[in-house]
């Protein structure tokens, strides 16, 4: 198990991507189109940022700032089984929407999003 990306939304993904990219020197990883709306990964080789837009773009959207981390593991269903057995709550039961991985969203105590993502080989 290790941490593959941390979540943001923006208000405006061509500012965004400008600043990690050009700004601060990220380089642009892959763009990943699920549900009609684009996935941007920035990283430096090691991590990625996951930007994508708002579901409520505009100057007062609360829908702003970092919205998850994801954390790989090697079998997401085994992984999921034993999470239930915590009563960990899941915002999205084992899914795959790609075919070279699967996902499922799961919340800390507090409600925080954790994507858990089995990449498949």
């Amino acid at each position: 198990m290790q941490i593959h990306h941390f979540g943001v939304k923006v208000k405006n993904v061509d500012a965004a991507l400008n600043f990690y990219y050009h700004v601060l020197g990220f380089t642009i990883q892959e763009t990943v189109s699920m549900g009609g709306q684009n996935y941007y990964f920035v990283g430096d080789g090691i991590m990625s940022l996951e930007i994508e837009q708002s579901y409520q773009p505009g100057e007062n959207s609360y829908d702003n700032g970092f919205s998850h981390i994801a954390i790989s593991v090697d079998d997401l269903e085994s992984y999921c089984e034993r999470l239930k057995e915590h009563a960990v709550k899941f915002q999205l039961e084992p899914s795959q929407f790609r075919p070279d991985r699967k996902i499922a969203f799961i919340e800390d105590p507090e409600g925080n999003a954790i994507q858990l993502i089995e990449f498949i080989k």
